[in-house]
């Protein structure tokens, strides 16, 4: 009787050990599918603000770039305006 008992507190206390140990394995899986989803969905708002401000330094580039052009079409036009008039001063050089 008391073989009998002794043996089925074993039985009891491999059961809650099994139990315990099988709820502690579920339980680390779910945290770590979690902590996982948790992980990818801070990496990607990082990388939105990362591509985010890329954008604005591309747009800002862009208008600096055009602004840049208009620039140097000026600069070109009296480049020319210069040659034209300096063509004219030694034609009257040369007249003299």
């Amino acid at each position: 009787m008391v073989l009998a008992q002794i043996v089925n507190n074993m039985n009891n206390e491999i059961i809650l050990i099994i139990s315990n140990s099988l709820t502690a394995i579920a339980a680390w899986f779910v945290g770590r599918k979690k902590q996982q989803a948790d992980t990818d969905n801070s990496v990607l708002k990082n990388l939105e603000i990362s591509v985010n401000l890329y954008k604005t330094i591309i747009d800002d580039l862009k208008s600096e770039i055009q602004a840049l052009n208009i620039k140097i079409q000026d600069l070109e036009r009296k480049i020319d305006e210069l040659h034209a008039e300096n063509k004219v001063l030694k034609n009257k050089l040369t007249n003299i």
